[in-house]
């Protein structure tokens, strides 16, 4: 899958004290970063588990690296027949994913404490999506769409509103897909997806802030443990590249902060301070269903974007339209099969988080409430009704289409600790001082749309109110 490149501008001693210490250089954690570093008094400390720079075949936006065998994901304790990664690395999932950068809809933020008003996410937002932005986000073009891609546009646009391709917001209706991706080279024309890379969040905002003398990123880092004094944070133990003896290296810090992901963070402080988690062990999280509905195509494509365009429903339904057979992303075996998928979005099924061994989450999916279960099937109903139209007829191998009997994870694991509730509207974790989360666990609500934007958006609003000194 590649190797990582520009090893030296992470490499170094690892520095004993820090004003803060950042844990994760993903989506969120990048971002934090270079916020917080803009302020030349501050000290920054950035520790990531996994190694540096994504290449270009890592970052290729026809491909899924997300085997057990790829450097670049953490395999999770899942249950039988299903497969929980994250991305590690500099850049997290945004190395990984399928280069989806949708905004939530204005009204998912109804419930969110104060200071999170949709004027406020507005400003925050427009950081990341604007068009000459630094996640080089914009809609994507015809040439993303392969003839499955393009029955399902017709067949949508004249059943549902359709959004202006100009319009940042999501609606209720058909939304062709928000990319974050740049061109290879400069003589690539946008929309030729052969010439097209992920950007990642390590690139967008980390990369360009490593020259600053108070921001250090270290690599190959594994934290142990959050070190404590009572009820106060005041560094970390962690395992890695340097290490002197068995015991691992202390961190201390004026304040931590975990940007580790949703299960990532959950590892850390189910092992480290189980006291914040309760008598129970195990943190609940939300969770994204999907239903597959798979079908036989007439011919083979080139392979293109993973998910270009979808349709959002008024109760809650994401309707994905998939470019290919996954195996194809991840492994690069042509298949004969493509899925649209039916996700509920707005109903969330829980996901029970403990500490598993290696460092890695045991990731348990709850049996799911008839009000969850009974839109996903009533909407892959209308799928099957779909594929079988007449926009599909060049597209679906007669009675090829089946629903999957299986509702799978959708890979969005959030709100384990959700703002207003176990931390405050900036990350802070209730009860403990010091300690921060920034990311997708302190999601309070789901959304609409998936979470990668929107975990990126609120680790730089809450970057921004930091540096003002709230």
């Amino acid at each position: 899958m590649g190797t990582p490149v520009d090893e030296t501008s992470v490499a170094g001693e690892l520095p004993r004290r820090a004003d803060v210490v950042i844990v994760g250089a993903g989506s969120a954690g990048s971002v934090l970063a270079d916020t917080l570093s803009r302020d030349g008094t501050r000290s920054v400390l950035l520790l990531e588990q996994g190694s540096g720079w994504p290449d270009a075949a890592v970052r290729d936006l026809r491909t899924l690296p997300i085997s057990a065998s790829s450097g670049f994901v953490t395999v999770h304790d899942a249950p039988p027949g299903q497969t929980v990664v994250r991305g590690r690395g500099l850049g997290g999932s945004s190395a990984i994913n399928g280069g989806y950068f949708l905004r939530w809809h204005r009204d998912d933020f109804a419930g969110w404490p104060t200071g999170w008003g949709v004027d406020d996410v507005e400003r925050a937002y427009r950081e990341l999506d604007e068009t000459d932005g630094p996640m080089s986000v914009h809609p994507f073009g015809e040439d993303d769409l392969g003839p499955a891609a393009r029955a399902f546009e017709r067949f949508w646009s004249t059943r549902v509103p359709v959004r202006d391709v100009t319009d940042r917001w999501p609606i209720i209706g058909l939304n062709r897909v928000l990319g974050n991706n740049e061109l290879l080279d400069n003589n690539a024309v946008l929309g030729n997806s052969a010439h097209r890379l992920r950007t990642t969040s390590a690139e967008a905002f980390l990369r360009p802030a490593l020259a600053r003398p108070n921001l250090f990123v270290r690599t190959g880092i594994r934290v142990h443990e959050i070190l404590m004094a009572g009820r106060r944070a005041t560094g970390l133990r962690v395992t890695g590249s340097g290490d002197t003896g068995s015991g691992g290296t202390d961190i201390a810090c004026d304040e931590v902060i975990l940007c580790a992901g949703t299960l990532g963070t959950a590892g850390i402080l189910l092992r480290s301070i189980p006291e914040v988690i309760g008598p129970s062990g195990v943190l609940v999280a939300g969770e994204h269903r999907e239903v597959l509905v798979g079908y036989r195509r007439r011919s083979p494509d080139d392979l293109r974007p993973l998910l270009p365009t979808v349709v959002h429903t008024d109760d809650g339904i994401e309707i994905r339209c998939y470019s290919d057979d996954f195996e194809r992303y991840v492994t690069g075996s042509a298949g004969g099969s493509q899925a649209v998928g039916v996700c509920g979005m707005l109903q969330a099924g829980p996901a029970r988080l403990t500490s598993a061994s290696g460092g890695s989450v045991r990731v348990r999916f709850d049996d799911l409430d008839e009000s969850v279960v009974a839109p996903l099937w009533a909407t892959a109903s209308d799928v099957v009704d779909m594929l079988a139209s007449a926009e599909f007829d060049d597209v679906v191998v007669p009675d090829s289409i089946s629903v999957d009997p299986v509702i799978r994870s959708s890979q969005h694991a959030f709100g384990s600790l959700p703002m207003g509730v176990r931390t405050d509207w900036l990350g802070g974790v209730v009860g403990v001082r010091g300690l921060r989360v920034v990311d997708g666990s302190i999601l309070p609500s789901p959304g609409r749309s998936g979470p990668h934007a929107t975990i990126m958006m609120t680790a730089r609003r809450i970057g921004a109110a930091l540096a003002a000194g709230y």
